[in-house]
């Protein structure tokens, strides 16, 4: 990263002599103009109030210029090299934006007064921030619910979805009286769930429980109770740190979930997209509006220090 420093220096009556002077000075750094156009000084109070508030301004927009990069490169995962060739500024590399910088008279006309030219910018960067925090909550909030579906589909069998696990031939047909639960038992907990799932209550089917999946931490059970005593049983199995399921077989719901997940996943691609190129399209004029506050800081201080040019 290329570190630059925008430096004033009286020019007694010849900006090429003072340009040459501080050429000459800094070694084998590279020095360019910084081009400033003619603006109205107004009052000495008034500069001395806009330095404090240029400064302000100046930490605020850098702060948010970051933001813009520090949020490409996480949603992209774009390399140093990378990330630098989607930066830029009127087609331009950041690096050759600056050292070419003009003043930007149609978007901020020079003929204004100080304290106008700053509001415009405010005003401009204001828009962009609260901009770019819509699009990240929108987004965060599609990527919560993806993260929430595959949560679902790659945790253990006391969280997981059990659709495409539990079979319609490992529930009992419909019945007015009975229903198929589903219960995740602890890996250390599975002997006493076979002694004991048919006396937690009343009207618990005896010898109905089947193993129906298993994995590291948990065994998957079925067993059929009576539905009067279904929230009892519930309470009692939890008692025993047994971990009812909430789940009904319901090929309907089953397709509308792995519909709703496709949509989901698709909107989320289509709106990382769209930020994306939101961020590349947006942090040109972010920069753009950066860099003319630093002009205007430049013009200011200097006004302040060296006097009425």
């Amino acid at each position: 990263m290329t570190l630059y420093w925008l430096l004033s220096v009286p020019a007694h009556g010849d900006g090429h002599v003072a340009w040459r002077d501080v050429k000459s000075r800094v070694g084998d750094s590279e020095v360019y103009d910084f081009m400033l156009p003619t603006l109205k000084i107004g009052t000495l109070d008034t500069l001395v109030q806009l330095s404090d508030e240029l400064a302000k301004h100046d930490t605020a927009y850098e702060s948010t210029v970051g933001k813009f990069i520090d949020t490409l490169r996480t949603l992209t995962q774009a390399s140093t090299n990378e990330l630098q060739s989607m930066l830029t500024v009127d087609e331009k590399s950041v690096d050759q934006y600056i050292r070419t910088f003009a003043w930007n008279n149609a978007k901020y006309r020079s003929d204004r007064a100080l304290p106008e030219i700053i509001s415009q910018i405010g005003e401009s960067m204001h828009a962009i921030d609260a901009q770019l925090k819509t699009k990240m909550t929108q987004y965060n909030a599609i990527k919560n619910s993806l993260a929430t579906i595959r949560r679902k589909q790659t945790g253990n069998l006391s969280v997981r979805s059990l659709n495409g696990i539990v079979k319609r031939s490992d529930c009992i047909p419909d019945s007015e009286f009975l229903q198929t639960v589903f219960v995740a038992v602890p890996q250390t907990l599975t002997r006493d769930w076979i002694n004991s799932y048919e006396r937690l209550t009343d009207k618990v089917v005896p010898r109905s429980s089947a193993k129906i999946a298993s994995d590291s931490e948990y065994t998957l059970y079925s067993v059929v109770v009576f539905k009067r005593v279904l929230d009892e049983f519930a309470n009692k199995a939890r008692d025993m740190r047994f971990v009812v399921r909430d789940f009904v077989y319901d090929e309907a719901a089953m397709e509308h979930d792995r519909v709703q997940a496709l949509e989901i996943v698709e909107q989320e691609e289509e709106v990382l997209d769209n930020i994306c190129e939101w961020l590349k399209g947006s942090f040109g004029d972010a920069l753009t509006a950066w860099m003319h506050v630093k002009a205007l800081r430049v013009f200011v201080e200097s006004v302040l220090r060296y006097g009425i040019p």
